[in-house]
């Protein structure tokens, strides 16, 4: 991917392999952009895992290692960057989220939980921080065209076929355009802003049998 950037754009392109989920990960990204000249002036948090299953199935370090990516990885990201980005009165952050932020996913319980924190944890650190002229952005798209959904081993399940997935381009356009705006919260694709308004309205008792229906793991 550095290489295919570096061919199409006149840009500088620095790469850092590393486990973000990891207590040392702010300090070693802190040294890659010492050591290339810069600071973080945007945090991009699309690291994220899922598992499906009954939860009570579910093994107890899948369980932990997607807290611990799709959770503590960009708080402690987040919080890391933001008192220099608060000192230089810009910059911003895009936290990637998912449209089951919005209410419960029964067989993906931990991820949508998840989901549903980034969308918490964005909203209220964007309302303290607008003040300061930092952005922040989290990103709710339902399901996206990469194999996130097949590692879980849930690319058969119903919803799969029900919910038409979007490009990763397409997400990262909404959302960079969105920052750009000031929103606090996107959602890509205008059948995903539908049902993000049908999740955010039903009651749960109403979605959860629906969304139990379409995550219900049938082929495992």
């Amino acid at each position: 991917m550095a290489d295919e950037l570096r061919a199409a754009h006149p840009v500088h392109v620095a790469t850092l392999s590393l486990d973000v989920a990891a207590p040392e990960a702010p300090a070693a990204i802190d040294a890659a952009l010492a050591a290339a000249g810069g600071y973080c002036d945007l945090l991009v948090n699309n690291a994220g895992i899922g598992v499906s299953g009954h939860f009570a199935g579910l093994p107890g370090a899948d369980v932990d290692q997607l807290l611990a990516v799709n959770m503590v990885a960009p708080t402690r990201l987040m919080h890391h960057v933001l008192p220099g980005m608060r000192a230089r009165r810009r910059g911003g952050v895009i936290n990637l989220a998912s449209l089951g932020g919005f209410a419960p996913g029964p067989y993906q319980a931990p991820y949508y939980a998840s989901r549903a924190y980034i969308l918490s944890l964005s909203e209220a650190v964007a309302h303290e921080m607008a003040p300061h002229g930092v952005r922040i952005t989290a990103v709710a798209p339902g399901p996206v065209s990469t194999g996130f959904h097949a590692k879980m081993g849930a690319d058969r399940d119903i919803y799969r076929w029900a919910v038409p997935a979007i490009s990763p381009e397409t997400v990262a356009r909404w959302a960079v355009t969105a920052h750009n705006l000031g929103a606090r919260v996107v959602v890509p694709g205008f059948i995903n802003n539908v049902l993000a308004l049908f999740l955010r309205l039903m009651p749960h008792r109403l979605t959860e049998p629906i969304q139990g229906w379409l995550f219900y793991p049938r082929n495992r």
